[in-house]
């Protein structure tokens, strides 16, 4: 048990240092595995005793004030880390749950001081960049951000609220959880066990005299009715959804139950986006430092637009599907995710194999919604 404090800290900061998002310690009937995972992708890190195993749980519960005697019920915490050597700061999430070969544990690293993007260096087609500033430039409206889970959502609005973050606005949000701090932004962290959840805390913020509104999230009809009213009184909103791609986001909302209208006359832009991991330059070589012989190192962005005009508005009063809006999507004449990742491909950036991996055919994509 002595050596288990000094192992956990190589461990963070390994992992800290190849920027590893999250670190799993699952349990095995006869040992413990540990996972890490680097640009979206599982790997193992190591096999362990499981009694070591077991010790390494339990060490991490008293640090994050978890009762580690208590194992039937998940438990969430956090813990501050700190790197004196590199003279930073590491915010751990601790998640536990109980499965049936023993208590599985999650810790995701988060930068306390990160480096946020500007809106330029997301990776946006240029003409995209133009008409995501010129909506982010209006005074109300609702900018819907999609992308299925870990797809750099939230990158890109904190960069929108980057570029809003001026003297003269009241910028205010509403996240689960608030995961950076940005100065000069009102953040508000929700509390579901105290009554503050995402409705709850929008109406307060409403009555806060806001100018902007980033909502981390819409996930049930009651935000998503409050949001859609507060972008049609004189309020710009700006979310995110778990969609495959822009023209699901709009059936989602009907889908939710959102009346057809008020989703015409306060949506203005759909921008979806899918993380892609890059090809690493060592063609796979297992002695590499930066892939481990995976062949990906980093990961970057591919995007696509659809905007609010008369013949989308009128589409949607008619409760289009999901196939018509793509096909309307086409006439606009913006790149389309599948069109920017093959030019990647094409370019070198990133594989055929990725290609596959990444993007969902239309087909599979209504089964997957249905």
């Amino acid at each position: 048990m002595s050596d288990i404090p000094e192992y956990l800290n190589h461990l963070l900061l390994f992992c800290f240092s190849s920027d590893v998002s999250d670190i799993h310690f699952e349990p095995h009937k006869k040992k413990g595995v540990v996972r890490i995972r680097k640009d979206g992708y599982l790997s193992i890190y190591e096999e362990i005793p499981i009694e070591r195993f077991q010790s390494i749980i339990n060490r991490i519960k008293i640090l994050a004030n978890i009762n580690p005697g208590e194992k039937r019920i998940p438990q969430d915490s956090s813990i501050r880390f700190e790197d004196e050597e590199n003279n930073q700061n590491i915010d751990l999430r601790i998640s536990t749950l109980l499965t049936i070969n023993g208590e599985k544990l999650v810790i995701r690293l988060l930068r306390k001081e990160p480096r946020f993007k500007k809106i330029e260096e997301l990776g946006m087609n240029p003409k995209i960049i133009h008409h995501f500033k010129k909506r982010l430039a209006q005074t109300n409206g609702l900018i819907i951000v999609s992308g299925p889970t870990s797809s750099g959502k939230t990158t890109t609005l904190y960069a929108a609220l980057q570029f809003l973050n001026k003297i003269d606005r009241n910028i205010t949000t509403l996240e689960d959880p608030v995961e950076y701090k940005i100065e000069g932004i009102n953040q508000v962290q929700v509390y579901p066990q105290v009554g503050l959840d995402f409705a709850t805390g929008l109406r307060s913020i409403l009555r806060q005299d806001p100018n902007v509104i980033m909502i981390g999230e819409i996930r049930d009809k009651e935000t998503a009715n409050i949001a859609v009213q507060a972008a049609l009184t004189g309020h710009l909103i700006l979310t995110s959804l778990h969609t495959n791609d822009a023209a699901s986001a709009i059936t989602r909302l009907l889908d939710m139950g959102i009346e057809p209208y008020l989703i015409a006359s306060s949506v203005q832009m759909i921008l979806s986006q899918r993380l892609v991991r890059k090809k690493c330059t060592c063609n796979r070589l297992t002695t590499c430092t930066k892939c481990n012989g995976i062949g990906y190192h980093g990961r970057f962005a591919v995007y696509e637009l659809l905007e609010m005009d008369q013949n989308l508005h009128q589409s949607i009063l008619s409760r289009a599907s999901v196939h018509s809006i793509r096909a309307k999507m086409k006439e606009y004449h913006y790149p389309s995710m599948r069109e920017e990742l093959m030019i990647k491909v094409k370019e070198g950036t990133t594989t055929m194999e990725e290609f596959h991996r990444v993007m969902i055919d239309e087909e599979e994509m209504v089964i997957y919604e249905s």
